[in-house]
């Protein structure tokens, strides 16, 4: 586990993209990471909420690797 990277307790869903959306912190700096999803926004908050753990532990790996997209996000796949 990288102590420089805190993931903060803020989830997001756009309905319009359909895309979950959680944020890490990183040297005082706010990550967005994110991923899409077809489920509701219920559903994708409680999918999400289930294996916050797994998704950060990907996330963090991505953020190590600096594997940002075009527009300095992190985007990982769904678990299913």
């Amino acid at each position: 586990m990288n102590q420089s990277i805190i993931f903060v307790d803020r989830v997001e869903y756009d309905e319009s993209t359909k895309r979950i959306s959680f944020f890490a912190q990183v040297s005082g700096q706010l990550i967005r990471c994110f991923y899409l999803t077809n489920k509701s926004e219920k559903d994708a908050i409680s999918d999400f909420e289930s294996k916050k753990f797994d998704y950060e532990d990907i996330a963090e790996s991505a953020i190590e690797d600096e594997l940002y997209n075009d527009e300095g996000l992190i985007e990982v796949e769904e678990l299913l």
